[in-house]
């Protein structure tokens, strides 16, 4: 087993951003709630996989200590690739500056300042949050995770146990009746099938949309001409990849909206959710979901 040290930016709270983000109860990560510690199997884009144990001496450390497992000796190119990977998992590049200075004073949300809240916890990769957001649709939670694990099922093993996340070249080598088989994801079979192919191909390149000059019009475009990624998988990628200008609204944000927000009356329409956080301006899905994670965040 080697350790790595992973720098954290100020105010980074490391529990409170794994806890941010329900992609920590889907494999390739893993929680260990007793420890407050985060597993993640890493596949580099060497070739090499790994499984790598992140956690905090406290919340309030500068540093992150990474049990990295599954492997003797780490270049320096390899070191640099899990520092990188990781650093975007657990979102340690976002400026949350103005954020924090738009909600400082205000009555129902200075909360997220005081716990250092705002980061969410995604996947490494572009393709990986578009297969488990696919697998969050009209579904249950419980039936994405087990989705989702029976997709990472199908990436390459690690010592140990466990799998690292399926590429879409993976994927794209099965045939729809394999996956479909495998996955037993219903209608999404043949969405996730498609997307696998297409990136598998070359036709579709995603990780492109990670880029910071790519405007959220564009993006939520190129998102919503994906099969099965309407306005609300899009909005929720959208918050993924750093545009929270745009709000992703589902059953469980009409609900937070109705108990916590307007009293117990149900909004007569989403336009009236839309209202409510249009003054947050640019940072208004990031707010929505943190309204909808404050009880589990705050019991973090």
């Amino acid at each position: 087993m080697l350790t790595l040290t992973l720098p954290t930016p100020a105010k980074f709270r490391f529990w409170v951003t794994v806890r941010g983000h329900g992609w920590s109860d889907l494999p390739p990560f893993g929680l260990d709630m007793a420890a407050q510690s985060l597993s993640r199997v890493l596949h580099l884009p060497d070739g090499l996989i790994v499984r790598c144990v992140i956690s905090a001496a406290d919340e309030r450390a500068t540093a992150l200590e990474v049990q990295v497992t599954g492997v003797e000796r780490l270049s320096r190119t390899q070191t640099d690739a899990i520092t990188r990977m990781l650093r975007r998992c657990l979102d340690m590049d976002r400026d949350l500056t103005d954020l924090y200075a738009l909600i400082h004073n205000h009555p129902r949300l200075a909360w997220i300042e005081n716990l250092g809240a705002g980061r969410l916890l995604s996947s490494p990769t572009v393709w990986e949050d578009l297969v488990k957001t696919l697998m969050t649709t009209n579904t249950t939670w419980a039936m994405t995770i087990q989705m989702v694990t029976r997709i990472a099922a199908l990436g390459d093993p690690v010592a140990g146990g466990g799998h690292a996340f399926p590429t879409p070249q993976q994927l794209a080598a099965l045939s729809l009746d394999e996956l479909s088989g495998a996955v037993r994801a219903g209608y999404r079979n043949a969405y996730l099938y498609e997307l696998a192919t297409r990136i598998a191909s070359g036709e579709l390149e995603v990780e492109s949309w990670r880029d910071a000059d790519l405007p959220s019009a564009e993006l939520l475009r190129r998102i919503k001409a994906l099969k099965g990624f309407g306005d609300y998988a899009a909005g929720n990628l959208l918050r993924l990849l750093g545009h929270f200008d745009r709000l992703a609204t589902d059953t469980v944000c009409r609900a937070v909206y109705q108990e916590r927000i307007n009293g117990g009356i149900a909004a007569q329409h989403d336009r009236e959710i839309a209202a409510y956080y249009e003054p947050f301006g640019r940072w208004r899905g990031l707010v929505q979901w943190m309204d909808v994670m404050e009880l589990t965040l705050v019991s973090a």
